[in-house]
């Protein structure tokens, strides 16, 4: 059952997963990650994609 968390963890983001978490436009989600207050994506061929361990992280970070 363990195996089963990690793997949810580390589900792999599309633009618009991110937009709807953060409740950013899509040009804010570039312009955070420009700023440095998201991390860089994972590039799969043209298409970005970000772990879900790291937006929640960020998302943790945020509100301490």
């Amino acid at each position: 059952m363990e195996n089963k968390n990690i793997a949810l963890a580390d589900r792999l983001l599309k633009v618009s997963d991110v937009q709807e978490v953060l409740q950013l436009s899509r040009s804010a989600v570039y312009a955070a990650i420009r700023s440095g207050g998201l991390p860089k994506p994972i590039k799969i061929g043209k298409s970005a994609r970000w772990k879900a361990s790291q937006i929640e992280s960020l998302i943790d970070q945020l509100g301490a």
